[in-house]
């Protein structure tokens, strides 16, 4: 199960709401929270998030990264 816990920390040691991601994908904060818990990101919101709030791609993807290691 993906648990976007990388990005989840980033968020918060940067300071990151999700008002912000929120008005970065001009979406609402609940859809926002059910994109963070799970539902995921689209690529083109990640590249939005990635210029307009400098997260980078990485943090998107590590999760899926280390649990495809270990099959």
């Amino acid at each position: 199960m993906l648990t976007n816990s990388g990005l989840v920390s980033y968020l918060v040691v940067h300071k990151i709401r999700q008002k912000a991601i929120a008005d970065a994908l001009n979406v609402s904060i609940s859809t926002v929270y059910r994109k963070i818990k799970g539902l995921g990101f689209t690529q083109q919101e990640v590249f939005l998030l990635n210029q307009k709030l400098d997260i980078p791609v990485h943090t998107f993807y590590d999760e899926i990264i280390e649990l495809s290691e270990h099959e």
